[in-house]
């Protein structure tokens, strides 16, 4: 059932964010804010410009959250859900600190690079992307261009593993033409699709496409959190990497709460329907061809 996007004065909205720290900058913006753990995900409840928030924590990589996902917006109505986070930058044009409206995400099935003969790689499943909601994502990108951010708006990528070389994240910019890496968007969108739900994703640039970051996949659980002990010793094995990566983090973590506020002050609204509550497509997420990086 299509839905047409509207501003109004007030707005329920459901924001997902990954790791903990972009868990508790976007709960720092929160007013009159509450805190519980619901369907295993650690929530917390707001509001910011008079819109009602409620943040979710998926964790990063997100495993096993589309059920929780899918199990919490059925028992909830939101207008609209905002995935929120960092990303890493795959379009070397793209500075740490940039925002990046998603229009829409794309699956990797396969790391950059790597390419398996004994596997058989479906090109259809490996490039399915889901869409953006483009209203939504009109006035995400308005509203943060008219705050005097930086951002630009094109393909997001959503892929299962840590990309930390340089070289990695060039290659899946020109071969899937994305804009933003991250390991979560997909997923969210996808549910969000099932349920009918508007959804955009607004994500800034950590590192950049030329940047190498420590390799984090070695620190996180099965849960996708990261484990104290192995994330030093990443730390540790790339000293001048890391140094490098916990001063773009600050620069990062500024831009993300600035950009943040910017988006959940938007106040999108959306018309319901006549049965009340999120409505649910009759077709399959639409399969959408992949496109260059809008600006």
């Amino acid at each position: 059932m299509s839905r047409e996007i509207e501003r109004t004065r007030r707005a329920r909205l459901c924001v997902v964010t990954a790791a903990e720290i972009e868990f508790k900058a976007v709960a720092g913006l929160l007013a009159r804010r509450s805190s519980s753990s619901e369907q295993g995900m650690r929530v917390c409840r707001g509001r910011l410009a008079n819109n009602q928030i409620t943040l979710l924590k998926s964790e990063i990589g997100a495993a096993g959250f589309a059920e929780r996902l899918t199990t919490h917006l059925a028992a909830t109505r939101y207008d609209a859900l905002l995935v929120i986070g960092l990303a890493g930058g795959l379009d070397p044009l793209l500075k740490t600190g940039d925002a990046v409206v998603y229009d829409l995400c794309l699956r990797a099935r396969a790391a950059a690079g790597r390419r398996d003969s004994r596997e058989k790689r479906d090109a259809r499943e490996e490039n399915v992307s889901l869409a953006c909601d483009p209203t939504l994502s009109k006035l995400l990108v308005e509203a943060l261009r008219a705050a005097g951010r930086s951002c630009a708006h094109g393909v997001g990528l959503t892929i299962g593993r840590v990309v930390a070389e340089a070289e990695g994240k060039l290659t899946l910019g020109k071969q899937y033409g994305a804009a933003a890496v991250d390991m979560e968007t997909y997923e969210v969108l996808a549910v969000c699709a099932r349920l009918g739900l508007p959804a955009s994703a607004m994500r800034v640039v950590l590192d950049e496409a030329s940047c190498e970051i420590p390799d984090f996949s070695r620190a996180l659980g099965a849960d996708g959190s990261l484990k104290v002990w192995p994330l030093m010793q990443v730390l540790v094995a790339r000293p001048v990497v890391s140094v490098h990566f916990c001063y773009r983090l600050r620069q990062a973590m500024r831009a993300l709460r600035q950009a943040a506020g910017v988006s959940l002050g938007v106040g999108p609204m959306v018309k319901p329907s006549r049965e009340g509550g999120v409505g649910r497509q009759s077709q399959s997420p639409p399969t959408v061809d992949k496109s260059p990086l809008a600006r």
